[in-house]
């Protein structure tokens, strides 16, 4: 007989699953590899190793959000300011900071794209942070702006929600491991 390590439930020896939660049950032969998942961290130095490196590439997702969203802004940054231009010459003036202002932004999402190749974690929370508060701040000078482009927001959103926590779950594991002496 053996004890779940998760409702603490009796099961017979020799059964994969728990009876009373149906989560798997440790095996008799430990030096098979165990599925690790959500919040659970590997047991063994290499299995810490694999799953930092994994971790790791996934909170690098944030160099290819923040650079398409540097492309998207100088892009469309340079459309609407020509197109405004053209619209006449009252509409020069804002058609220059239009354009200055979309050239910053992409010069800032790309340093923080490049960013993002060293260090992640808080190149990711900077360009998310600043990435909301641009469209927060466009929604309320204009509320269309809230519709354009909202599934393109929504996918950079949750590339870079989903980049900053892997990073700070791989920033954990490094420490338990440094921790462990690993």
């Amino acid at each position: 007989m053996a004890a779940c390590p998760h409702c603490s439930a009796v099961n017979e020896d020799g059964v994969a699953f728990c009876a009373q939660c149906g989560k798997a049950l440790p095996e008799l032969n430990p030096s098979l590899p165990r599925i690790v998942a959500g919040n659970q961290v590997a047991a063994t130095a290499v299995g810490q190793d694999l799953q930092a490196d994994q971790l790791h590439r996934k909170a690098k997702q944030a160099f290819g959000a923040l650079l398409a969203v540097a492309i998207l802004t100088f892009i469309f940054g340079l459309l609407l300011s020509f197109a405004l231009g053209r619209a006449g010459k009252e509409y020069a003036a804002m058609a220059v900071v239009l354009l200055v202002t979309n050239l910053i932004l992409a010069g800032i999402y790309a340093g923080l794209a490049f960013w993002a190749r060293k260090n992640p974690l808080p190149a990711a929370l900077v360009g998310l942070v600043l990435f909301v508060t641009i469209h927060v701040i466009n929604a309320v000078m204009d509320p269309m702006t809230i519709a354009q482009g909202i599934i393109v927001k929504i996918i950079i959103i949750a590339v870079l929600v989903r980049a900053i926590q892997a990073g700070t779950k791989h920033k954990k594991l490094r420490e338990q491991m440094a921790l462990r002496g690993a």
